[in-house]
């Protein structure tokens, strides 16, 4: 999984949150970005955006239910 962090102010906040991604085992790679606002993408999903009150570390999970979902066959009867 890749990690995209958007930071207009790299903060303590923004720290706290990159730190404990780094700790989370299927993330290979983090990527920062200098931009207008605070947010944080996983595989091309918002998970985090400033003032929201979302924990990027439950959404990073819910990411990647996502993406093995996306990939299972579900057959279906017609």
């Amino acid at each position: 999984m890749i990690v995209v962090v958007k930071y207009r102010i790299m903060d303590n906040n923004i720290r706290k949150i990159v730190n404990s991604l780094r700790k989370i085992p299927f993330i290979k790679e983090i990527l920062f970005y200098s931009g207008e606002k605070n947010s944080i993408f996983a595989n091309n999903y918002k998970i985090w955006e400033e003032g929201s009150n979302l924990n990027p570390i439950e959404e990073v999970y819910d990411v990647k239910i996502l993406e093995l979902a996306r990939r299972m066959y579900f057959p279906t009867c017609g």
